[in-house]
């Protein structure tokens, strides 16, 4: 890295606390997918694992964003399908600490997806993959702030 006094480091300074490499990132995402079954924790759909990097039609979505403090745990992290992990990500979709599904602007959800959802989160089968309740209230303040 360019040391901040270089003319050829534009005056950025090294990020702190980002120490996690591409493979943790994988890592991550292949537990996530795995856990929840290859199932969206927001409509419940089934997919069948792909052998690829990146699920076609699954992603990992983190509930409280790395860049605002979110930890690299699959407790942080939800399995989704992408039009619902798009709508997570805008606050359309938020998740109450009981797992209900709650929608603060229903108008602003495509119909379509609406209709997918379900009442409460898809789990996954072991309780110590269900994603964290400090999490999910991060999540909520962060849209309601949004």
């Amino acid at each position: 890295m360019v040391a901040p006094d270089q003319p050829d480091g534009l005056g950025d300074n090294p990020q702190v606390g980002f120490e996690t490499s591409l493979a943790d990132y994988q890592g991550l995402y292949r537990l996530v997918l795995t856990a929840y079954g290859y199932r969206c924790a927001l409509t419940g759909e089934r997919f069948l694992p792909e052998g690829g990097l990146i699920h076609p039609h699954l992603e990992a979505v983190a509930i409280r964003p790395r860049d605002s403090g979110g930890p690299l745990t699959i407790t942080n992290y939800l399995a989704v399908e992408e039009h619902a992990g798009r709508a997570f990500r805008a606050g359309h979709i938020v998740i109450a600490d009981d797992y209900r599904i709650l929608l603060p602007e229903p108008h602003r959800l495509q119909p379509a997806l609406a209709r997918r959802l379900g009442e409460k989160l898809f789990l996954p089968e072991d309780e110590m993959f269900w994603p964290a309740r400090e999490h999910l209230s991060f999540h909520r303040r962060l849209m309601q702030r949004g």
